[in-house]
């Protein structure tokens, strides 16, 4: 068995669901589109700023050959019961992939493992990301063939649709490449079509600043002009994933690493009052902790207000007492949205 044929084989032992190879060549075509990207400012704080290390691999690890790219579905059928009961009260929407432990460890914790075992298999150099690297992550996945990018940007696989995490290794070892997966985007549109604030500007563009995801995640106040668009959203946005016909019908992984060990709260009053300890306890697992407490208590706040849920006045009332200037400004709003309806 060569070395190409061991690292899939051990890489689906340990749990990854799918495993491609590509060069470790400049992306050129798409250094261009990022820095037209970049002149027209729609380039997210989140994104690494220097196209030069995004597109070209050598920046990233000297001698680079060869880009490892891997795939792991995220998609759960939660088995846990809630903590919480919320029937009388609404609840929020988070995304599917911050209701689960947090992606970047547990698929960081398997690159490792693979990394240690082509090093036994043949000395090398290696640089491993999941993310956070300035690595073009996606271009990387679809030359290796692991997927395309649909109109939406997103990466979908066939099997699993864009329910997929994706990691990295860049290796200074030649491995034999292989062909980019085929794209199935019909260009249908339902993704544009949907997308509540435009943030979808044409297919394969993307204005982050103004994508929910984005704003849900965003520091300080919630920009008014979105605040209302926002509607009962959380953490995240799937709303552009949730209609693409090839989100449909995919193969559900279950993969146990990812299985919370404490169901998210999603009670609306409850999280517009959540604890530093239940935060702790129950968003800190998640990629949905990285932004801090008040981030989710802001954004649960705003959707008390849009939905005008009268239950919440005398919490709103007492948030607008709250230490935080971002939750006392945004409980003002809640509440003036809540009288002005009554």
């Amino acid at each position: 068995m060569n070395l190409k044929s061991e690292i899939i084989r051990f890489s689906k032992e340990i749990g990854i669901d799918k495993v491609g190879f590509a060069s470790a060549d400049p992306f050129l075509k798409e250094k261009e589109i990022l820095q037209e990207r970049k002149r027209k400012q729609l380039i997210s704080p989140f994104e690494e700023q220097d196209m030069e290390a995004r597109c070209n691999p050598q920046r990233l690890l000297d001698g680079a050959k060869t880009i490892i790219c891997f795939a792991i579905g995220y998609l759960i059928e939660p088995s846990v019961k809630k903590e919480f009961s919320s029937v009388d009260i609404p609840e929020g929407e988070i995304s599917k992939y911050a209701q689960i432990k947090d992606y970047h460890n547990v698929l960081n914790e398997k690159l490792i493992r693979i990394a240690d075992f082509i090093s036994e298999k043949e000395p090398g150099k290696f640089k491993i990301m999941v993310d956070t690297g300035a690595l073009i992550e996606r271009a990387a996945a679809a030359r290796a063939g692991i997927g395309w990018i649909g109109e939406n940007t997103c990466l979908f696989t066939p099997e699993f649709g864009s329910w997929v995490f994706v990691g990295e290794i860049l290796t200074d070892i030649e491995i034999e490449s292989d062909d980019p997966a085929e794209t199935y985007c019909d260009k249908c549109g339902r993704c544009i079509a949907v997308c509540p604030t435009g943030a979808l500007i044409e297919p394969f563009k993307l204005n982050p600043h103004k994508c929910l995801s984005y704003i849900t995640q965003m520091r300080g106040q919630i920009p008014k002009e979105f605040r209302e668009t926002l509607g009962n959203m959380i953490f995240g946005c799937d709303i552009c994933q949730d209609v693409c016909p090839y989100n449909k019908d995919v193969n559900i992984p279950n993969h146990q690493e990812f299985f919370p060990d404490v169901p998210l709260e999603k009670n609306l009053e409850k999280l517009a009052i959540l604890s530093k300890q239940d935060f702790i306890r129950m968003f800190k697992p998640t990629a949905a902790g990285w932004r801090g407490r008040n981030i989710i208590r802001r954004n649960a706040i705003c959707a008390l207000g849009n939905i005008r849920y009268k239950g919440a006045i005398k919490t709103l009332e007492y948030l607008t007492t709250d230490p935080s200037e971002i939750i006392r400004e945004q409980a003002s709003w809640s509440l003036r949205q809540i009288i002005q309806s009554v």
